[in-house]
């Protein structure tokens, strides 16, 4: 199988906020999607990190469910980058929980992607930490590369 380039950009965010619970982004995906990467990167943090949620929706985003969650990226664990990769189709067997909110970090629910439309959550460990900048970028891409 060959990679799949060129990635398309559908986010790019950089958020720089103190004492946020949680913020989210959404985005639409362009037809013909095989898979979606998430990049979490973090320009400063200090007091606590950030992870981020991969979100799906089935009903044009009234109810979002956990697709896959980061670990922390913070100062004091080192991690300048965490990613994700979701494939639209999941080859796993059962799902027993995947509502928003519900995946611990660094876990996946083997959820499909849903629809075009998705988000993203960023989960702050501590809600009183500063935070110099965190970046968070949706890429895709497919098979027929016209994505």
């Amino acid at each position: 199988m060959a990679i799949r380039l060129p990635l398309k950009g559908v986010l790019d965010e950089t958020h720089s906020a103190s004492s946020v619970a949680s913020t989210t982004y959404t985005f639409t995906l362009p037809q013909d999607v095989d898979n979606v990467v998430v990049k979490l990167s973090s320009v400063a943090t200090t007091g606590g990190g950030v992870s981020a949620v991969l979100q799906t929706t089935d009903d044009g985003g009234t109810t979002w469910y956990d697709v896959a969650r980061t670990s922390v990226v913070s100062a004091v664990n080192a991690v300048t980058a965490e990613w994700i990769t979701a494939a639209t189709i999941s080859n796993s067997g059962a799902i027993g929980r995947a509502g928003a909110s519900t995946l611990g970090t660094g876990a996946e629910s083997g959820l499909p992607i849903l629809s075009p439309l998705g988000r993203i959550q960023l989960t702050y460990a501590t809600a009183g930490m500063a935070n110099g900048g965190v970046r968070v970028q949706v890429m895709t891409n497919s098979q027929s590369g016209n994505n």
